[in-house]
């Protein structure tokens, strides 16, 4: 067999970057070198070459491609494709551009995803690593040594015998799998098999993830019209739309803005959707949130007792319990309430203005600021990110939030609400105007499968075990973990395993998940791991077997949501078979399911096909009275032709209409039947109406919130029913605390690969000035940024507009460790480990480190290295 080279490839910066971002500057397309010589001429103003007013006119097909990754939004990208080859790339419009009616323009990064796909990373052929035999896997060349090229039958065989080998000497928590599962292809597969060990992380929403009945959801906000047109002040707690969530979610707060509504950023460093819209920056050190808005609480009685009409009272004794002992639940076990641990009853220490300034370094001004913004008298939106709740001892946060939101009264009333305004649906509210489909599959009986294990040791399917994120590199290396279910859904435990496979589907593992020089042990402890994936990630060099897997837009996907997946549809269109040997996920699950003895039809009763025909036919539109009616016209023709089953329909838009334009949206008016006001049916009637609690009310004091927290206390913390702060202490000799933002130039684990967005988006560590002073650092310096778990090396930007004592290590970057175990490439996880605490959540945000300048080697800029695995 041809060897196969794994080096980390320098490519010719000026071959390949420049080539990039002139395609991505002068065509509005990001290009890749597969297809294309991007040999440009110069443009005039009509986007003819020079000096020619006429268009170019290019032969090729239109294709609008899946742009389905983790920042919140789906954005429209379409592709010109001419003899399979894509020659140019462009976002919405289908439309002119409005507020009622806004394009889904797509990012950056939205309009790399050809080069992210198809760039030279791409997977093409199976690969095995040289060394490993069943016999002998020679873990510690894992990441050391390259790979040989091996047939799919071969490669297929091998992961069969190392998953029967597994699951029939140790059983399911032999299995572990730490990612997303591709899109829950697999896991079907290792149900069958007999189970899995699976990870309990808050990689996305923190301690939001908690699942418990305050009677509030942190994404049930107003409609974004709404917003637009009654808010009076908008309130961002750790919002940054502007680089995490880049579609709509900005333009709207812009309209919000031009419209008189005052904005107000709560967060470590004034980011760049504060500065685009103006706001006032309240500067808080990472991890302090709870602090800031007990300060707040305190700060709003103080004004309402001075000058009255702040706190709205008959909110709080209306439609909330637990504020004061007017307002207690019927469950009470404690004689205790919000309002008077915050005038300092029970512990002796109000919650003032300058107690809170003294843990978060928020000005008393400030925070007294935010208490008359919050007055009743105002039409406020308090707006929330999840970052300030992946941090340790933010527990309490979510609560906390609500609660100050409901001593305002911001709640069922234009221009009122409290929630997420940018992650999900947007803040557009309610239920979607378009409603995705199902595959169908969830409405079958599940065939009753032999396991491959001893039927004793498969888990109970209601509560199967999960190893926080925290232990699952240790459980793999010691064998011990602390089993508390899916995000605390049990009292955590004492257990053991015995990993020997590890499965990794569609992820970045070595990005995705804490202790990432821990993960390199583990990962040369076991006997197989699998990495099946379009491109080269970090995880990859470590792999036993690689298999490459379809691109996102190589293969059918059904519609996603426009707009936060309320008020359209994006239609994916496939651009052909794929020029490699990859297969999609399914395909492989298939194979593997035939070689283990299974018929794949009784895991997967449906075809691809009639999946995807599913989702079409079961998509539907609201109309403005709230009824829904199929979306989509279907006719036997279009049956016929997909071949599958099903039965014509009449919808709104026909399928010939929705492939060639790619989107289907409702245009919008102000005052139009599908605003919505969340919560205004509570509160028109309550008792009719009730919210999800105990007590059917906004619950400020929660029994179950307190009882959860107790019993889920990896650390032996205590918690009470209503929200308190806990003071969170740092590692000795790590002085700074580290948040790690949503950067431009990637999307969670995705993007980072490309080539031209790391020469545009250096991804510096920014460090307040004073901090840098002290340690001799300026702007364009090298600092290595160590915590008691490792060490990262990266540029640094030396600013004014970022708190003392923190830096802000982007997120997204992948690791790249070299021969001292430094890692290269900067990945904020490398720096986080540790035990688990609270109820488990992943403290990213508020992480213990140190920075000293760099005094070795000049270090090598992010574009010019590129991972590829690729055959000699």
């Amino acid at each position: 067999m041809d060897d196969i080279k794994l080096n980390s490839l320098k490519m010719d910066r000026r071959s390949f970057v420049a080539a990039g971002m002139a395609a991505a500057t002068a065509l509005g397309a990001s290009a890749s070198l597969y297809g294309c010589d991007n040999r440009l001429s110069e443009t005039g103003e009509e986007g003819g070459a020079a000096g020619n007013d006429a268009p170019v006119q290019l032969a090729g097909e239109w294709k609008t491609i899946a742009c389905s990754h983790g920042c919140g939004t789906r954005c429209m990208n379409k592709v010109l494709v001419n003899d399979g080859v894509v020659i140019r790339q462009k976002t919405d419009d289908t439309h002119e551009d409005s507020i009622e009616h806004p394009q889904q323009r797509g990012c950056l990064r939205g309009r790399a995803l050809y080069e992210s796909q198809m760039g030279a990373d791409r997977l093409k052929y199976p690969m095995k690593r040289k060394s490993w035999t069943p016999e002998d896997p020679h873990g510690d060349l894992r990441g050391k040594e390259g790979y040989e090229r091996i047939s799919w039958e071969d490669a297929l065989d091998i992961v069969a015998d190392q998953l029967k080998k597994v699951y029939t000497e140790v059983g399911p928590k032999g299995v572990y799998t730490p990612g997303c599962l591709s899109g829950g292809y697999i896991r079907p597969l290792l149900n069958a098999c007999g189970g899995y060990l699976g990870v309990s992380d808050t990689i996305s929403f923190g301690t939001h993830t908690l699942r418990v009945s305050l009677g509030h959801s942190s994404t049930t906000v107003n409609d974004r019209m709404d917003m637009i047109e009654n808010a009076e002040n908008i309130i961002m707690l750790g919002n940054n739309p502007g680089w995490g969530s880049n579609g709509n979610p900005s333009f709207n707060f812009r309209e919000a803005r031009d419209r008189g509504a005052q904005f107000i950023y709560i967060g470590p460093s004034y980011n760049v959707s504060a500065n685009m819209l103006d706001a006032k920056w309240v500067p808080v050190k990472p991890g302090t949130d709870t602090a800031l808005l007990l300060g707040v609480a305190h700060e709003m009685l103080r004004l309402d007792e001075e000058q009255g009409n702040v706190v709205d009272w008959d909110f709080l004794h209306t439609y909330c319990v637990g504020f004061d002992a007017e307002s207690m639940p019927a469950d009470a076990a404690e004689n205790e309430n919000f309002r008077g641990y915050v005038l300092g009853e029970y512990d002796g220490v109000p919650k003032t203005a300058e107690w809170a300034s003294a843990i978060t370094g928020a000005a008393p001004a400030d925070i007294t600021y935010l208490a008359e913004a919050l007055g009743k008298e105002h039409a406020t939106i308090l707006s929330h990110g999840y970052a300030s709740a992946r941090c340790n001892g933010a527990e309490d946060l979510p609560q906390a939030i609500m609660t100050i939101a409901a001593m305002g009264g911001h709640f069922g009333k234009p221009g009122h609400a409290c929630g997420n305004y940018f992650v999900d649906r947007c803040g557009t509210g309610g239920d979607p105007i378009c409603s995705v489909g199902d595959d169908g599959t969830g409405d079958l009986e599940p065939v009753e499968l032999t396991p491959l294990c001893d039927p004793s040791l498969v888990p109970d399917p209601e509560h199967p075990d999960y190893v926080n994120a925290l232990e699952m590199w240790d459980a793999v290396i010691t064998g011990q973990y602390t089993n508390s279910g899916r995000r605390g859904a049990i009292p955590p435990e004492p257990a053991t395993c015995d990993i020997r496979f590890i499965y990794g589907s569609r992820d970045n593992t070595l990005r995705a998940t804490p202790n990432a020089n821990r993960m390199v042990e583990a990962l040369r402890t076991v006997d197989f791991f699998l990495v099946q994936h379009i491109f080269a990630t970090a995880s990859a060099p470590y792999a036993d077997i690689i298999l490459p897997v379809l691109a996102d837009f190589e293969h059918d996907i059904a519609l996603e949501g426009g707009d936060q997946d309320r008020e359209g549809f994006l239609f994916y269109t496939p651009l052909g078979e794929t020029p490699y040997e990859a297969h999609s996920d399914r395909w492989i699950a298939e194979q593997l399911l035939e070689r283990l003895g299974y018929d794949p039809k009784d895991v997967y009763p449906y075809t691809e096909e009639q999946c995807y025909f599913n989702y079409l036919a079961s998509s539907t539109i609201m109309d403005e009275s709230g009824e829904y009616t199929p979306l989509i016209t279907i006719t036997q023709e279009d049956i016929d032709e997909m071949g599958v089953e099903g039965e014509p329909q009449q919808g709104v838009v026909d399928l010939p209409t929705l492939r060639e334009t790619g989107i289907y949206q409702v245009p919008r008016f102000f005052g139009d039947g599908y605003t919505h006001i969340a919560y205004a049916d509570f509160i028109a009637d309550p008792e009719a109406n009730p919210v999800n609690s105990a007590s059917g009310k906004f619950e400020i004091y929660c029994q179950e919130k307190g009882d959860k927290l107790n019993s889920l206390a990896f650390g032996g913390e205590t918690y009470k029913p209503y929200a308190t702060y806990h003071e969170q202490t740092g590692d000795e000799g790590y002085p700074l605390l580290m948040f790690n933002t949503h950067y431009p130039r990637s999307a969670c684990s995705d993007f980072d690969n490309v080539t031209t967005l790391r020469e545009a988006f250096d991804a510096p560590v920014t460090m307040n000035a004073a901090d840098a002073a002290a340690a001799g650092i300026k702007t364009g310096d090298a600092v290595l940024v160590s915590s008691p778990y490792g060490r990262i090396l990266r540029p640094v930007s030396v600013s004014n507009q970022i708190v003392p004592g923190a830096i802000d290590v982007p997120n997204g970057t992948w690791p790249d460790f070299d021969d001292e175990g430094i890692d290269r490439g900067g990945c904020p996880n490398t720096l986080y480990g540790g035990a688990p605490k609270g109820m488990g959540v992943s403290g990213y945000n508020n992480v213990s480190v140190k920075v000293e300048k760099w005094t070795g080697a000049e270090i090598t800029p992010d574009f010019e290295r590129q991972l590829v695995i690729e055959a000699e």
